[in-house]
């Protein structure tokens, strides 16, 4: 899945999850390219539970996104500012025919 990404009416860019952990980025400009990295490649920080006695601790691992995690996460980039929109990942050649 695909979505597209607009900002005063220029197209930013667009991420596309390819599965699992696996999120690809194609920007226009380097600055909007390291936020929008920082956003879909960021770690995830949280609580570990230690059974061995020791004190809980916060470790951070690589997100894993999920088809339902990415599309939220795209969407919520409309709180930034973005125009967000899904963009069709079906070739041209296998869509329906537009009927009028």
């Amino acid at each position: 899945m695909r979505y597209e990404f607009d900002k005063q009416d220029r197209k930013v860019g667009w991420a596309q999850w390819e599965g699992p952990g696996q999120v690809a980025l194609e920007m226009r400009e380097p600055k909007d390219r390291e936020f929008f990295s920082e956003y879909f490649s960021g770690n995830v920080t949280y609580l570990a539970a230690h059974f061995d006695g020791e004190e809980d601790a916060f470790q951070s691992r690589r997100r894993d996104w999920t088809p339902w995690e990415f599309e939220r996460a795209c969407r919520e980039l409309s709180r930034e500012g973005f125009g967000v929109r899904r963009a069709a990942t079906t070739p041209p050649e296998m869509r329906p025919a537009a009927t009028h």
